[in-house]
């Protein structure tokens, strides 16, 4: 399911650059995580914080299982705001 909102924030991102603008303005501030979700929220696209942490969680656990991402002593496990700053990346084209 949080695949599916993702794609819907960067679809609708891509098309409205306005909306762009305000998320990647979101992720630059304190509270990055629970402004991003107001933004979308008043786009219409529900997404809450702790649909961001439980992607993050995901995304962790699926690293550590992976013998091609290396395994659970992969010294690139950090899975604070990975999927969050993953989809953040996307949006600004980086």
């Amino acid at each position: 399911m949080i695949d599916l909102l993702f794609e819907q924030i960067r679809k609708a991102a891509a098309e409205d650059s306005l909306f762009k603008e305000k998320l990647l303005k979101a992720y630059e501030g304190e509270h990055r995580i629970i402004a991003f979700c107001k933004v979308c929220n008043e786009k219409g696209i529900e997404i809450y914080p702790m649909d961001l942490a439980d992607a993050d969680e995901s995304m962790y656990a699926a690293m550590r299982r992976s013998t091609n991402g290396g395994g659970e002593n992969s010294p690139h496990l950090n899975w604070q705001e990975e999927a969050f700053a993953s989809l953040v990346r996307d949006i600004a084209g980086e």
